[in-house]
C-alpha cells in the first residue's frame, strides 16, 4: 500500500495534459510486450546531431503501474551493447498502463498507454511444413485497438543472420510473406511473430510524435503471438 500511495502522490503532482515539450533533455523508449515475461525500457539523454549517441543512461528510477500492481525496473540489462532498464512481468491485453520515470536530476516524466486486445494466429498451424515460395497466407484474428501489425520470421532458435531482417508491416489481418524467397536463407524450423501495435506506437512510427510528458520518445504496449513452422527452401 505504501508503494501505491507514493505512486499516486507522484501522479497528483503532474499536470495531466497532452503537452509534449519540443526540446527535452531525455529520451525514453518503452514498448511493453504482452506475451513476453521480461519488459524493457530504454532511457538516455537527448543528443545533438553532431554528438555521438549513448547506449543508455543509469541513475533513473522507473515504475510501471497497472491496476494495483507497481513494477520497479532495474538497471542494466545489456542487449547488443545497449543498456536497458528491465522488470519481470507479463502484461495483459485490454489494460491501461502508467509510466513514471524519475530522472537522475529528480525530474518526473509521465505517460500512459492502453494495450490492444488479444488475438490468435489462424494459419499456418503449429509445426506446419511450408515450401518456399508459397501461396500459403498468414492469417490472424483482429486485435481490438490495434492500428498496425508487425510480422517477423526468424530461424529457430532465433538467429538474425539467417532470418528476416526487415519487419513486414500490415494494416490487414492477412499476409503473403511466404512468397518472398529472399527472406528465408535455409531450411529448418522458423518462428513466426505477429505483433499488434497500439495507437501510441503507430503514431510514433508514422509521425515521430511521442506521448511522454517531459521527454522525447514513446510509451506503448503491443500484443505478440508466435507460431513455429518448418520452412523448406529450394
Amino acid at each position: 500500500m505504501k508503494k501505491i500511495f507514493i505512486f499516486l502522490f507522484l501522479l497528483s503532482c503532474i499536470k495531466l495534459d497532452n503537452t509534449i515539450p519540443s526540446i527535452s533533455k531525455y529520451n525514453v523508449i518503452a514498448n511493453l510486450i504482452v506475451g513476453n515475461d521480461t519488459q524493457y525500457v530504454f532511457f538516455d539523454k537527448t543528443y545533438k546531431p553532431t554528438e555521438e549517441h549513448g547506449k543508455g543512461l543509469e541513475g533513473a528510477k522507473i515504475f510501471v503501474q497497472v491496476k494495483n500492481n507497481i513494477y520497479t525496473f532495474s538497471f542494466p540489462k545489456i542487449i547488443d551493447t545497449m543498456k536497458y532498464y528491465y522488470s519481470v512481468f507479463n502484461p495483459s491485453p485490454n489494460d491501461t498502463f502508467f509510466l513514471i520515470v524519475i530522472t537522475p536530476d529528480n525530474e518526473t516524466l509521465y505517460s500512459k498507454t492502453i494495450s490492444p486486445g488479444n488475438f490468435d494466429i489462424i494459419s499456418p498451424i503449429e509445426g506446419e511444413t511450408i515450401f518456399i515460395p508459397s501461396n500459403k497466407a498468414i492469417v490472424w484474428t483482429k486485435s481490438d485497438g490495434a492500428f498496425l501489425y508487425k510480422l517477423n520470421i526468424y530461424k529457430f532458435p532465433r538467429d538474425t543472420a539467417t532470418g528476416s531482417q526487415i519487419p513486414y508491416l500490415s494494416n490487414d489481418t492477412i499476409s503473403d510473406l511466404f512468397k518472398y524467397p529472399y527472406l528465408f536463407k535455409e531450411s529448418g524450423f522458423h518462428t513466426l511473430n505477429v505483433m499488434s501495435i497500439n495507437h501510441d506506437l503507430y503514431t510514433y512510427i508514422n509521425t515521430g510524435k511521442g506521448n511522454i510528458l517531459g521527454a522525447e520518445g514513446v510509451f506503448s504496449i503491443s500484443v505478440l503471438k508466435r507460431r513455429k513452422v518448418y520452412i523448406v527452401v529450394p
